[in-house]
């Protein structure tokens, strides 16, 4: 079935029916536009003038054979007798009539019922594709929005991970030199020139650092001749990984007192 449209052909038709039904005149009887009276007028005063005839004939022949006012009067007593019954079936002409009117008027009334009924069930159907057209719509836009918050919930806790990741690993290749793989860089956001600057960083921290660190020689004692060794002073190197400084004696090279 056609969906129902606001001009569509169901709908004119619904409003002519009505327009019809509704514009309906009140019952008037005109017995000169009824066909049955018609009818009956035509066959009476056809059989009034034969019965007239006939009357005037017998009424002539008792007079012998010519024509008198009698004959004339019996003839049209005849005449009006007819008309008298056509007259008196007036009421069921009428009664007919008016039933033929009332028979159109519920014919009109069950035609209009009908075509209202389908355009009410299409008008129905109409509305139950678009509550049902409705509701589809909703519920994709709940289902697109569910999707949307779980990508948003999985894409934080994806970044929150990489965020862990990324700490632990600069902290491992800080502290340690540790050489990752490409899993753990990816895994990490981290390339694989920013690991390596890291562990370039950590291997300049640890190389070693030469100092210098002056002491004091301790005196050598008194020769026999009675004569003192000058004292000198001595220089010593000594490597620390630390960067601190370490010494065997006193520093800068003073005289011990």
């Amino acid at each position: 079935m056609a969906n129902y449209q606001a001009d569509g052909a169901l709908d004119r038709e619904v409003e002519a029916l009505y327009q019809a039904l509704m514009g309906r005149q009140p019952f008037v009887y005109r017995a000169a536009d009824d066909p049955f009276y018609r009818s009956y007028a035509d066959r009476y005063v056809q059989n009034g003038r034969l019965a007239m005839r006939d009357s005037m004939g017998a009424a002539a022949a008792l007079t012998g054979g010519y024509g008198s006012s009698y004959a004339q009067a019996v003839g049209q007593q005849q005449f009006d007798e007819y008309l008298r019954q056509l007259s008196e079936a007036m009421p069921e002409l009428y009664g007919m009539a008016y039933q033929q009117y009332l028979d159109e008027g519920d014919a009109l009334r069950g035609q209009y019922d009908l075509a209202y009924e389908r355009l009410e069930g299409e008008r129905a159907q109409e509305a139950a594709a678009q509550a049902a057209e409705y509701q589809r719509q909703r519920d994709a836009i709940a289902d697109e929005r569910y999707r949307l918050e779980q990508e948003a919930k999985a894409a934080q806790q994806s970044y929150k991970q990489q965020q862990d990741s990324y700490q632990n690993l600069v902290k491992l290749i800080s502290a340690s030199g540790y050489t990752p793989t490409d899993a753990e860089l990816a895994a990490a956001g981290l390339s694989r020139a920013s690991a390596d600057a890291l562990r370039v960083e950590f291997e300049r921290t640890r190389k070693p650092v030469v100092q210098t660190v002056y002491y004091k020689a301790a005196a050598a004692p008194a020769s026999d001749s009675g004569t003192a060794r000058k004292s000198t002073a001595s220089s010593s190197t000594v490597t620390s990984r630390s960067g601190s400084t370490s010494s065997s004696g006193y520093k800068g090279g003073l005289s011990q007192r």
